[in-house]
């Protein structure tokens, strides 16, 4: 009987022991997911707290959602966000390839808004590599009042 518990317990440590050796490899996956990115207001204007929220979600109809969140914002204003996409140049400081309004924000009584956008496999289809994206913010005046940092965005 203590052999046949001696066996077992040998076999279930084996098992937690592979187990444990292989784990690393399965959770290392180096390509980007998801990034919350704050905003900053450089021209000083009103914001308690904001982000762009990027989630690369590589499915069949939705390769990437963005989500948009300003608290505390002027009231009763309308907002874009521009997404600025620098091809393979991760720090944002070489040749523009576009910049795109992707969505527009109106917030209420508090300075609060939230809005989001769904980007296709097909937006993204022959983009394969590491990019640069930051995300502004406009005014109805054209100012940009809020922006985000650059950040490296693999897309596969």
């Amino acid at each position: 009987m203590k052999s046949r518990l001696r066996i077992r317990a040998f076999a279930v440590a084996a098992v937690a022991m592979v187990a444990a050796a292989l784990a690393p490899l399965a959770a290392a996956d180096a390509v980007y997911h998801s990034e919350h990115l704050d905003l900053a207001a450089p021209s000083g204007a009103p914001l308690r707290s904001g982000f762009v929220e990027n989630i690369k979600a590589e499915g069949p109809r939705v390769y990437a959602h963005e989500i948009f969140v300003l608290n505390g914002a002027a009231p009763k204003s309308s907002y874009t966000f521009t997404r600025h996409f620098f091809f393979l140049d991760p720090e944002c400081d070489g040749n523009l390839v576009f910049a795109s309004d992707v969505a527009e924000l109106n917030t209420n009584a508090g300075g609060n808004a939230r809005g989001d956008v769904f980007v296709t496999p097909a937006e993204a289809e022959g983009l394969e590599g590491v990019h640069g994206v930051m995300w502004t913010v406009q005014n109805t005046l054209g100012l940009v009042v809020y922006r985000t940092v650059c950040t490296a965005v693999t897309l596969d």
